[in-house]
């Protein structure tokens, strides 16, 4: 990850809502792909105007119920 993402990440912690762009940036996230996962339902979003944001609290649920655990090995 590099130091601009960081960075981003640090300041978002801080943030009540998030812009679309700010989302692109932080996930490496394109604007179709933001776009699906709204239209899907699967990312939660506020409208205000023709600008999208989103809450930080929001987006690490979101990622949180998309993990895909790891399967135990067997022996």
């Amino acid at each position: 990850m590099d130091a601009k993402r960081n960075k981003l990440r640090a300041d978002w912690i801080k943030k009540i809502v998030l812009r679309e762009e700010e989302v692109m940036a932080m996930f490496g996230w394109s604007k179709p792909t933001i776009a699906r996962l709204r239209r899907n339902g699967e990312l939660p979003h506020s409208k205000v105007g023709g600008s999208s944001f989103y809450q930080p609290k929001a987006l690490k649920k979101m990622l949180k119920d998309r993990m895909v655990k790891p399967k135990p090995q067997t022996p």
